[in-house]
């Protein structure tokens, strides 16, 4: 007899016969997003917000300008027709919601955002073996920083409190030349880190969307968000940047 897991538990339920295990028809992985959604949402009283929903890190991995990405306004219709016009959802509502977002995209959409994520040919390695960001001629973020240390920092991130999230933040908005040196030779942009944190630090909705995100994130998960982060900046002009910035603080409220 198959287990099964009730509406909102995160309990491991076997994948049916058919389904892939990890793609988004396996009731696993609706159950984990629909708990992350819960926890997401404000107040985090039971079932999940439209603006939680928009920060599972699969549907912000889609979300673009792009012909093959998914619109804001094609999201807010695929919860306006799983939602049946509720504002929070519970697990039904939330699956429906879900496979109204898959019914936008020809292939699985957790498959998408993987691929998404993964991007290839985005990276090269020189003659001394550095990554390079292709296009930038910057350092990779991460790049020269071992697994060891990659696990180290991993685990600093998940033990941060909000108080350590804000102090943190603190420092980056305050960064003097040598800091700013540093964090150009990892790849890093200090004026833009500048920013998000003189951002992230009135936003308690985006602090804690970050540390929710990160705290599920393996350290090689973590390194590959953060490569793909810079790669995409890398690509964006000045005002593009500041118009993502803005749309995302907006968002996070």
């Amino acid at each position: 007899m198959k287990e099964t897991a009730t509406p909102g538990d995160a309990g491991t339920t076997t994948t049916p016969e058919g389904v892939a295990a990890g793609g988004s028809s396996d009731p696993n992985v609706i159950n984990a997003m629909y708990k992350v959604g819960e926890l997401m949402s404000r107040p985090p009283t039971g079932e999940v917000t439209f603006q939680a929903f928009s920060t599972l890190p699969p549907i912000t991995t889609l979300l673009g300008d792009r012909d093959q990405d998914l619109s804001r306004e094609e999201l807010a219709e695929c919860w306006s027709d799983g939602s049946l016009g509720a504002t929070r959802v519970d697990r039904a509502g939330f699956e429906r919601v879900w496979k109204e977002v898959q019914e936008y995209f020809e292939e699985d959409i957790m498959e998408e955002a993987r691929v998404t994520c993964h991007p290839k040919g985005k990276v090269k390695k020189t003659r001394t073996a550095e990554a390079e960001v292709v296009g930038t001629g910057s350092p990779q973020v991460g790049a020269n920083l071992s697994e060891d240390q990659m696990k180290v920092v991993n685990e600093q991130v998940k033990k941060m409190s909000d108080d350590d999230m804000q102090q943190m933040l603190e420092g980056m908005a305050n960064i003097g030349p040598e800091e700013e040196a540093r964090m150009r030779a990892m790849g890093a942009d200090p004026a833009m880190m500048k920013k998000a944190a003189d951002m992230m630090k009135t936003n308690p909705m985006m602090r804690k969307a970050a540390q929710m995100m990160m705290k599920n994130m393996s350290p090689d998960q973590m390194l590959k968000a953060s490569q793909q982060a810079q790669a995409q900046m890398g690509n964006m002009s000045e005002e593009e940047l500041e118009k993502a910035m803005k749309q995302m603080n907006q968002d996070a409220k």
